[in-house]
């Protein structure tokens, strides 16, 4: 696992709100928390977490808790799956995110130029 991170980092970074508590209705079980502990990850880090390694324990287990789901669960969950890529996908949408593209750094490079 990552590093822990303490309560305050923890409260700050993957609490929900009312918003991300309706998206989890139609999931259960590791479905449930593994869709949650991507979300929370992609809106702290800017990213997906591309293995388990990178999830801290204790923001595993904060998530766990909202979602009411035992932390053990993750274990049954596969970030490779094609069910985690479809909650990518669906995290995508719901969020607004998206994956850069080539011409994005140069978008960018522009604005930051003017």
């Amino acid at each position: 696992m990552a590093r822990h991170l303490g309560l305050d980092e923890v409260v700050d970074h993957v609490t929900r709100d009312g918003d991300e508590s309706r998206w989890l209705r139609n999931k259960t079980g590791a479905t449930r928390l593994g869709f949650a502990v991507q979300l929370m990850f992609l809106l702290w880090r800017g990213r997906f977490p591309k293995m388990r390694l990178e999830l801290a324990g204790d923001a595993v287990e904060h998530v766990a808790r909202q979602v009411g789901v035992a932390a053990t669960d993750l274990a049954l969950y596969d970030l490779t799956s094609r069910q985690a890529q479809r909650h990518r996908t669906e995290i995508r949408e719901l969020t607004g995110w998206r994956e850069c593209t080539r011409t994005d750094p140069v978008k960018l490079t522009s604005w930051l130029v003017v």
